[in-house]
Parts: C-alpha cells; structure tokens; sequence
C-alpha cells in the first residue's frame, strides 16, 4: 500500500472519528405530555435505564399492561430491581391516560 492511500485511509478514519464526536448529531428532544409531572418522572425514571421512553401514543391503552409486563420481565432478565407495585400503578396510569385512542387503528 502506497504512502498516499496510507494517508488518505488515515486522514478518513480522523474525520469519522471527529463527526461520531459531534454533540448535535442525533440530539432531538422529544416532547412528552406532562414531563412536570411525578407520574411522568417515574415513567422516566424506569423507562429509560435501557431505553429511550417510548411515547405514550406508541400503543393503544389496552396494550400497554402487556408492554409494562414484558419490560418488567427485561428488567428482572437483566437482574434490575423490579418496578414495585405503586410505581407500576403510576405507569400504567400515565401510558393509558395519553396513548394512541382506539378509533385512530
């Protein structure tokens, strides 16, 4: 391999490494109903261990029982401390208070 393509592969593999650096690729902020709120705080508290949170309006409130059962079962595979009961009440009523309305399937 000749001295130039040396150079050029090393002088690529710089730029790549600068640009995976940039802060403000990839960086958007997703709004969320009531982000205040403690409800939405406890959302986010588990939700986001390994994860960005899914919206609300990602499924139907019918549908996220199973949702919150599956990632309970992710959390315990992963040996995470289980959401305890009060909190799980807490998710469910947020997720099914904005989800996707049923007439919109």
């Amino acid at each position: 391999m000749s001295i130039a393509t040396k150079t050029a592969m090393l002088l690529l593999a710089a730029m790549l490494v600068l640009v995976s650096c940039d802060q403000s690729v990839n960086r958007t902020h997703i709004d969320y109903p009531e982000e205040a709120s403690n409800d939405f705080k406890v959302y986010s508290s588990y939700c986001s261990s390994c994860h960005a949170p899914p919206l609300p309006d990602a499924h139907v409130a019918k549908e996220w029982p199973n949702v919150i059962a599956r990632m309970q079962q992710h959390r315990v595979e992963r040996r995470m401390d289980p959401i305890i009961a009060q909190d799980m009440q807490i998710l469910r009523r947020y997720l099914e208070r904005f989800a996707k309305s049923d007439s919109t399937l």
